[in-house]
């Protein structure tokens, strides 16, 4: 289907009812080689793939297979955004479809991308007979499936009085059958409902939240030369974060400005969990320190033990996100217990929908 059609909370979806009982392990695009591949499956697994040789990896999650096998839990590997995997990646998910355990495969997979994946499973099954290819294609999503959409997602976080049916009815309208960019400006719309201190989100609360969407994607588009950190006269301070999982550090990354963190690959830290939502939380750089968003996730942010909403951060404050953990470090430069801002910016803590792009599709693949 094409984007933000409900691909990815298909998956979700298939990977946690239809498939409860199985051991699911989640993988999405872009993913440039072998390597890259077996880390995020690993990862998934709640394994340590880092310091380890690409042979190391596919050993290890081959012991992981046989293990479930043993057990007689079913090992489904989700694949999003498939279509922005290289060559490299598509052959390793090969190998390991291909990969059987008492004459049995080891594992399924459900894919999402393309129509070329399609094709190149399709080839797949016949060089490698890795089974059947079932093929379900996807279509913008009526206003009516949006709408239930969004009463169910606001219903997960008991916020249904957040949101007039014409408010639910306007953002379906606006838009145009796609599941990401409602979530977008229904996020955009209840940050607006906070900052304006109203009760309810109504149509009004919802245009005004498109008008500042457009707004901060039509400046961004005007730029027509980078500015650099030094040179903005309210450049934040260059603070960094630590993460780690496990008690092991997996990097550390420099903030900016604005910092969105999240499962998605469209964040600006990615953080490959199924504990994690799509857009989990924001990081907000101003002159005088930083401070943290929770983007309404379904699991939460925890600041030195503690769940938070919305929370000024200092040094050596600790993040917890998911599996990982995020150690803050802020230079000395920065001045400790500055004033923060009442409510969060809504053009930093937004959330702008992907281009849309054509011809997607969802396969099963046994």
């Amino acid at each position: 289907g094409p984007p933000s059609s409900g691909k990815t909370t298909l998956l979700q979806h298939l990977g946690t009812r239809i498939y409860a009982s199985a051991v699911v392990l989640h993988c999405r695009g872009p993913k440039d080689d072998a390597t890259a591949v077996l880390a995020s499956l690993l990862v998934s697994a709640e394994l340590a793939p880092w310091d380890l040789s690409q042979v190391e990896q596919r050993n290890l999650l081959t012991v992981f297979l046989q293990q479930r096998h043993s057990q007689n839990r079913r090992v489904l590997l989700l694949i999003d955004d498939a279509h922005n995997l290289k060559a490299g990646a598509l052959e390793e998910l090969e190998r390991l479809l291909a990969f059987k355990i008492d004459k049995k495969p080891a594992l399924e997979l459900l894919v999402a991308g393309a129509p070329a994946v399609a094709k190149h499973w399709q080839d797949a099954r016949d060089r490698r007979a890795t089974g059947d290819v079932l093929v379900h294609s996807l279509s913008a999503a009526r206003q009516g499936d949006l709408i239930g959409y969004l009463d169910w997602r606001l219903g997960r976080f008991e916020m249904r009085d957040l949101m007039t049916p014409m408010a639910l009815q306007m953002i379906a309208r606006l838009c145009g059958g796609r599941y990401g960019a409602a979530d977008v400006l229904c996020q955009m719309s209840l940050l607006l409902l906070r900052q304006l201190k109203l009760e309810r989100a109504d149509a009004r609360v919802v245009r005004q939240a498109m008008a500042t969407l457009v707004a901060r994607q039509g400046a961004k588009l005007e730029a027509d030369q980078p500015v650099s950190p030094e040179q903005r006269p309210d450049a934040p301070p260059r603070g960094h974060i630590v993460v780690s999982r496990g008690g092991r550090v997996v990097t550390r990354i420099e903030l900016g400005q604005r910092t969105l963190l999240g499962r998605s690959e469209h964040n600006d830290i990615c953080l490959p969990s199924p504990y994690l939502s799509r857009h989990h939380a924001v990081i907000v750089g101003t002159p005088e320190g930083y401070y943290l968003v929770d983007l309404n996730s379904a699991n939460g942010v925890l600041l030195n033990g503690q769940r938070i909403e919305r929370a000024a951060l200092c040094d050596e404050d600790i993040l917890g996100i998911g599996p990982f953990r995020l150690k803050v470090k802020v230079p000395e430069s920065l001045t400790q217990g500055s004033p923060f801002p009442d409510q969060a910016s809504l053009s930093e803590t937004a959330v702008m929908p992907q281009p849309p792009e054509e011809n997607a599709a969802i396969w099963r693949i046994k």
